[in-house]
C-alpha cells in the first residue's frame, strides 16, 4: 500500500471517529473534508496529476 492510499485510510477513519466522538453542527464541515479527501486519495493513489511534458 503506497503512502497516499495510506493517508486516505487514515483520513476516513479520522471521519468516522468525528462523526461518532462530537454532536455538534460545526462538525460537519471537517468530517466531509477528511471524508472526501480520504476518499480520493484512497482511489486515485497519488498526491497530485503527474505532468505528461517530461
Amino acid at each position: 500500500m503506497n503512502k497516499a492510499r495510506l493517508v486516505g485510510l487514515i483520513m476516513i477513519v479520522i471521519a468516522i471517529v468525528l462523526y461518532f466522538a462530537f454532536e455538534n453542527d460545526g462538525n460537519d464541515f471537517l468530517m466531509g473534508f477528511f471524508g472526501g479527501g480520504g476518499l480520493a486519495l484512497l482511489f486515485s493513489g497519488r498526491f497530485s496529476r503527474k505532468s505528461k511534458a517530461n
